[in-house]
C-alpha cells in the first residue's frame, strides 16, 4: 500500500488547483498566441512597405515606436491596411502620441524610482497615485510610469496634487497632455510652468475648466 500511496501523492502534486491550468501557464499560452498573431500581421504589413518606410520604422528608438511608425506611414502612403484591422491606423497613431507625450514629459520613472527619489515606500507611491496626488500612466504590462515632469530635485512640484484632483477628466493621458500644453488663460504658460512660478490658483482653475472649455 505504501508505494501506491506515494504514486497517488505524486499524481496529486502534478495537478494544478481545481484541475485547471496554473495561472502562469495560462499567461504564457496567451502571450504565445498573441505573438503568433502579431508576427503574421507584421509580415503582411512589412511586405507592403517601401524601403524608406521600413528604414524610418527601424530608426525609431523603441520597438513600439517602430511598429507605430510603420503602420502610420503605410496609412499616409495610401497602402490598404484596413484588411489587417479597420482601427489599426488610429491605434498606431495613438501609440505614437503616447510615446511623444512621455518623451515631452522628460521620460518616465518606475514606482521604485519614484519611491527612491521621494524617500518613501513603493506602497506609499501607489497610495499617492490612487488618491490622485501623483500622475501615472499605464504601460500595458500592469505597471505604471510616472512622467518625470511632475518632479523637481526637491520632490513633487508644489500644488500638483491639487491640480490633478481638480481635473474633471480622469484619463491620465489626457491629464498629462493638459499639463504640457500652453494655456491661453496662463498667458501661454503650461500648467506645470504656472505651478513652478507660484501661480497655483490659476493653474488649478485651468485644470478644473479642462474638458469644459478646453484649457
Amino acid at each position: 500500500m505504501q508505494p501506491k500511496d506515494r504514486t497517488a501523492q505524486r499524481s496529486n502534486r502534478a495537478l494544478p488547483p481545481s484541475g485547471g491550468r496554473p495561472a502562469e501557464g495560462a499567461h504564457v499560452a496567451l502571450a504565445q498566441t498573441f505573438l503568433k498573431r502579431s508576427v503574421k500581421m507584421l509580415e503582411r504589413v512589412s511586405s507592403a512597405a517601401s524601403t524608406e518606410t521600413l528604414a524610418t520604422a527601424l530608426a525609431s528608438p523603441t520597438d513600439v515606436g517602430g511598429v507605430a511608425s510603420l503602420l502610420s506611414n503605410l496609412a499616409v502612403l495610401d497602402v490598404e491596411i484596413s484588411s489587417v484591422d479597420p482601427f489599426v491606423e488610429a491605434m498606431a497613431r495613438g501609440a505614437a502620441v503616447k510615446q511623444e507625450l512621455v518623451a515631452s514629459a522628460g521620460g518616465g520613472l518606475t514606482s521604485s524610482q519614484v519611491a527612491a527619489a521621494l524617500g518613501i515606500t513603493r506602497q506609499a507611491v501607489d497610495k499617492r497615485r490612487s488618491r490622485r496626488a501623483l500622475l501615472a500612466v499605464p504601460n500595458g504590462s500592469g505597471e505604471y510610469v510616472y512622467p518625470a515632469c511632475q518632479f523637481t530635485p526637491e520632490g513633487v512640484i508644489p500644488g500638483l496634487p491639487d491640480v490633478l484632483q481638480a481635473f474633471p477628466v480622469r484619463s491620465p493621458w489626457t491629464q498629462l497632455s493638459a499639463l504640457l500644453a500652453a494655456a491661453p488663460a496662463l498667458r501661454g504658460k503650461t500648467i506645470l510652468e504656472a505651478l513652478k512660478s507660484g501661480d497655483a490658483v490659476r493653474a488649478i482653475d485651468v485644470a478644473a475648466a479642462f474638458g469644459e472649455q478646453g484649457a
